[in-house]
Formats: structure tokens, C-alpha cells, sequence
């Protein structure tokens, strides 16, 4: 069930350690193979980049587009600066196989989670 925001408890860590929160759009970049999709490339560095960022507590959300056309992120971060060098470390932005858009968001509704009713 979706809940708007300020009709919901969040435990103590969420509220007292939520960061700035920001929408990622990866899309490819000028050295991106010709006539390949992010379904049908070889992107074990930029998974493997996501994988440490998810386990590290900074990446919320990474969904691929269906057509393989791009791939999303939600991650938290302290600064736009902490986001930008993020972006610009990822191994496939490096090498211009990807880049990325970054836009600052604020949520307005969150899925509930938890296992209690």
C-alpha cells in the first residue's frame, strides 16, 4: 500500500538520517557499442559500481528499461557534489560507454515495506 509521507511513522534511523535524494537516468554514452542495448552489453563494472553503492546504503532503487534502452537509479547522498563525483567515478562513465543525468528530488509518496498490518 502507498502512503503519502507525512501519514507515515518512519523509524527513528530513516528520519534522522535521511540525505538528499537523487534521480539518476544512465543512458548510453559516445563509445557505447553500435547496435547494443544495456540488455545485450557487458556492463559487469557499472553493476559491480551499483552493486557497492546499494551495498553501502547509498543506492534505493535500479530499474532497466524494458526495451534496454537505459537504466534509473535512486540514491541518497549528502551534496550534489557527492553525486556528481559518484556519477563521474562510475568505471563506464570513465571510458564514455554511459552517461548519466542527475536530478535532485524530494519524495512525495513512499511504498510501505514493512511486514506488520
Amino acid at each position: 500500500m502507498i502512503e503519502p509521507l507525512d501519514k507515515i511513522e518512519s523509524p527513528p534511523s530513516i528520519r534522522s538520517g535521511l540525505k538528499h535524494l537523487y534521480f539518476i537516468l544512465w543512458t548510453m554514452g559516445e563509445n557505447f557499442p553500435s547496435h547494443k542495448t544495456f540488455t545485450t552489453v557487458d556492463l559487469r563494472r557499472h553493476e559491480n559500481y551499483m552493486r557497492q553503492a546499494y551495498t553501502d546504503g547509498r543506492l534505493i532503487m535500479a530499474a532497466l528499461f524494458e526495451n534496454g534502452s537505459g537504466i534509473i537509479n535512486l540514491l541518497e547522498a549528502e551534496s550534489e557534489t557527492e553525486i556528481q563525483k559518484f556519477v563521474r567515478n562510475n568505471p563506464e562513465v570513465i571510458e564514455k560507454k554511459m552517461q548519466a543525468r542527475i536530478k535532485m528530488c524530494r519524495p512525495l509518496f513512499w511504498k510501505n515495506f514493512s511486514l506488520s498490518t
